[in-house]
């Protein structure tokens, strides 16, 4: 498999700066990326900083939060904001929440769905339902009626 490019919206909370720009799909990485001159380009505020597992191994960084819009869907994220990755990276959270996902056969995205689980605490009082089932310890929402 290649290497997946999309066209990326990123702006501030405030959405007063927008910039569109090319994101490399990187599904390893838990939060979007986005090189620290274009955070400060577009005024997106440091809020914390997070220790992250790397190839090189612990580091920490920057995080901040942006509008990211990718094939028409748009949230608010968390990203990372990095003083040596030059690239957006658009990572898995990023993904889940825009309900993409990544078609590899065809080296880009498509239209994927949200999750929602119903988590089963076998010591609390059971409800059950049609609309629910039991995969091990879990009960899970099918959706359906």
């Amino acid at each position: 498999m290649g290497h997946i490019i999309v066209k990326v919206k990123i702006s501030n909370i405030q959405k007063t700066k927008l910039k569109e720009v090319d994101g490399l799909v990187d599904t390893g990485a838990t939060l979007s990326v986005i090189p620290e001159k274009l955070a400060k380009e577009l005024g997106i505020n440091i809020t914390g900083e997070s220790r992250v597992e790397t190839g090189a191994g612990l580091i920490k960084v920057k995080k901040g939060e942006a509008y990211i819009a990718v094939e028409g869907r748009e949230e608010l994220q968390p990203v990372i904001i990095s003083d040596f990755i030059d690239k957006v990276l658009i990572g898995a959270t990023t993904l889940q929440v825009l309900a993409l996902k990544v078609d590899p056969i065809n080296e880009k995205l498509v239209e994927g769905s949200l999750l929602l689980y119903f988590i089963y605490d076998r010591f609390q009082q059971h409800i059950w339902s049609k609309k629910f089932f039991i995969l091990g310890d879990m009960i899970l929402w099918n959706g359906l009626e």
